[in-house]
């Protein structure tokens, strides 16, 4: 077990300078795919429940006791109702509309870190191949050097030259790889947890839209009340 980690530390050093910044990228990738997965975890496994409370109460015509819980609770779905029913009483579009741009609000934080995760899947591969270029150079040089003193560089040392150079390469592709791996991982949830979002307010405007039929009919037979607000609405469930 020593044996393999001296030599894993032995070829570190021997990849050059650049492999510090690769090691940097490694760590800041572990990182951001630790957090996105305790994250994701945490809103997938808050939302069944969350939902079936708040279509209960939805269910029941309870929009006082639906909007207390919204407010009580600080999930994504919580959020994305309590602007659906501040707007109870207009069009299904307009409450539609009032839900998906809480949606728009919730996604950046479903996603964050996400920018991150991409920067270290390209950058990492191309660090790789600065590395592997500037010590190629190095060695191409001393052969020409070598060359002009009638001492050529043996076959033997430029050999370990090139594959000290390809570490770098290696290196860059391996935290690349396993970057794109993660980041591909996060994003089909992020997408299975939005699709589930947008479901969820096509259900959520149905279940309103129906609620909100009888107070529109009603609006119907009370000549010269004018139009209520919002408020008025939910005041009478």
């Amino acid at each position: 077990m020593t044996v393999a980690v001296m030599n894993a530390w032995q070829l570190f050093l021997k990849g050059g300078p650049m492999m510090w910044p690769i090691l940097l990228l490694s760590v800041a990738a572990l990182a951001i795919g630790i957090n996105r997965f305790m994250v994701l975890s945490a809103v997938e496994g808050g939302l069944s429940p969350e939902k079936k409370a708040l279509l209960l109460s939805l269910r029941q015509g309870h929009l006082k006791e639906t909007l207390r819980l919204c407010e009580e609770r600080p999930g994504t779905l919580s959020a994305i109702l309590k602007s659906g029913i501040l707007k109870f009483g207009s069009s299904g579009d307009v409450i539609r509309g009032a839900m998906e741009e809480a949606l728009s609000h919730e996604v950046p934080r479903i996603k964050e870190h996400m920018g991150i995760l991409s920067l270290i899947v390209n950058a990492a591969p191309l660090m790789g191949l600065l590395g592997t270029v500037n010590a190629m150079t190095v060695v191409f040089h001393a052969v020409v050097v070598r060359s002009n003193v009638l001492n050529p560089l043996p076959a033997g040392e430029l050999a370990s030259g090139i594959w000290q150079a390809l570490l770098t390469t290696s290196a860059g592709l391996t935290v690349g790889i396993l970057s794109f791996t993660c980041h591909s991982f996060c994003a089909l949830r992020i997408n299975a947890v939005i699709a589930y979002l947008e479901r969820s307010i096509v259900e959520m405007n149905n279940m309103l839209q129906q609620l909100s039929e009888p107070v529109n009919q009603a609006k119907h037979f009370v000549a010269g009340s004018g139009q209520h607000s919002a408020g008025e609405h939910i005041n009478e469930y």
